[in-house]
């Protein structure tokens, strides 16, 4: 009976203790320790990258038996091969699911170039010198790892060189436009620190077929190459560094993912 009793007065002297310092903290204006904030994805964004490409070049070529010297059906396809760095600058948008859309744009100065020989073309070559895309972005995000897929507008800078078999080593067509077509790919991006995100991505350009008719050279090398075709891919892959413009924590009532 008596530890019963004893047992009692401990429970109810801790329970005016606790009370009483819970009254005490609140007394002297102590507020209670508020929820973590927590990662969002939305905010504008700047950032660059860097990466390496390899294409495919496929250059066809009716040919015209009545030029001097006359050139006959050729075609030709080779690898472009090298690297490239440039800029991107986007908007994310972190829906109240963990589904995050997003805009991005971006440009690339490249050194990507290939050759090839093939009958009766004596030389042919590509070089990418710059592109760039205009993309929307849709991913899933981990808290702090967003795993996404992206794919839009693509235009590249591309030249191509063409020499036919038998003439002399400079004359040379050269074959200059900006191409236009899409592109589509994948990537991861993590928050590391702060405002700063890094990210590696895979990315597959398509600038499509585009067809030539070529007047050619006057004077004493009478040259043309009419009637021909290119045929433009690249598969690249990047890695990036980006600062978002956000504070990059939503307010704590927002669900963690």
């Amino acid at each position: 009976m008596k530890r019963d009793f004893l047992r009692c007065l401990a429970g109810a002297a801790a329970g005016v203790l606790f009370t009483g310092t819970s009254t005490f903290a609140a007394d002297l204006g102590v507020a209670p320790l508020a929820p973590l904030p927590v990662f969002t994805w939305t905010g504008f964004e700047l950032g660059a990258q860097v990466g390496g490409g390899s294409g495919r070049t496929a250059v066809n070529i009716d040919g015209d038996p009545f030029l001097a010297p006359p050139t006959g059906p050729a075609s030709a396809t080779y690898t472009d091969s090298g690297v490239f760095g440039g800029i991107h600058l986007g908007f994310n948008y972190q829906l109240t699911a963990p589904i995050v859309v997003g805009v991005q744009a971006e440009y690339n100065f490249a050194g990507i170039t290939g050759s090839a020989s093939a009958t009766p073309l004596n030389f042919v070559s590509t070089s990418i010198r710059e592109f760039g895309s205009v993309d929307g972005r849709v991913g899933v995000a981990f808290n702090r790892l967003l795993i996404y897929a992206i794919g839009g507008f693509a235009y590249g800078d591309i030249r191509n060189q063409i020499q036919l078999a038998g003439l002399p080593s400079g004359v040379i067509r050269f074959f200059s436009v900006n191409r236009y077509g899409f592109d589509v790919g994948g990537g991861l991006e993590y928050n590391f620190y702060g405002n700063w995100t890094a990210r590696a991505e895979y990315r597959y350009y398509d600038w499509g077929t585009l067809g030539f008719n070529d007047a050619g050279f006057g004077g004493a090398v009478s040259v043309s190459i009419p009637n021909h075709t290119t045929r433009e891919t690249l598969h690249t892959g990047r890695v990036g560094l980006t600062y978002k413009f956000a504070w990059p924590y939503a307010s704590p009532g927002v669900a963690r993912y």
